[in-house]
């Protein structure tokens, strides 16, 4: 992600969004506002952030936010895929480059509400991540942690 093209990822990204809090609202009887969508204004000037795209015949079609650290245990903040092209493999191929991109990798975590099985559908059975705890379970909005541990 670069300048010239931060501003069709951040549409895209707020698209994909918020399609999954309606799925929110749907799924899990979470209410929530425009606001509460994750935001990646700032992120080409934040250091300890990576953020990508990803494109297929020259268009855009997904990005991601990873937190690269110096210990080589990663966190994927943010994964999306164009609203338009899902259930495409796309954002299984794009998981693929990220992993081949940082080979160095020890283990990658993300998080995603239960409620969201899409997600977690894609997580679990398609990118080989494990569920290793819930955080704030009895709260109205628990999130599931997972991880991959690419090695040791």
């Amino acid at each position: 992600m670069n300048p010239s093209n931060f501003d069709e990822a951040k549409r895209m990204m707020e698209k994909s969004f918020a399609a999954s809090m309606y799925d929110l609202q749907n799924e899990c009887g979470v209410n929530h506002n425009p606001e509460d969508l994750p935001s990646i204004d700032g992120i080409l000037e934040k250091s300890e952030e990576t953020p990508l795209v990803f494109y297929q015949d020259e268009t855009m079609v997904g990005g991601a936010v990873l937190t690269i650290h110096e210990d080589n245990n990663n966190i994927l903040n943010l994964l999306f895929v164009d609203s338009n092209n899902l259930d495409r493999g796309i954002g299984y191929r794009a998981w693929l480059e990220i992993e081949n991109r940082y080979p160095q990798t020890k283990t990658w975590t993300t998080v995603t509400p239960p409620c969201l099985m899409r997600n977690v559908y894609f997580y679990v059975n398609k990118c080989g991540f494990h569920i290793i705890r819930v955080d704030d379970p009895k709260s109205d909005e628990p999130m599931f942690v997972f991880q991959k541990v690419m090695r040791k």
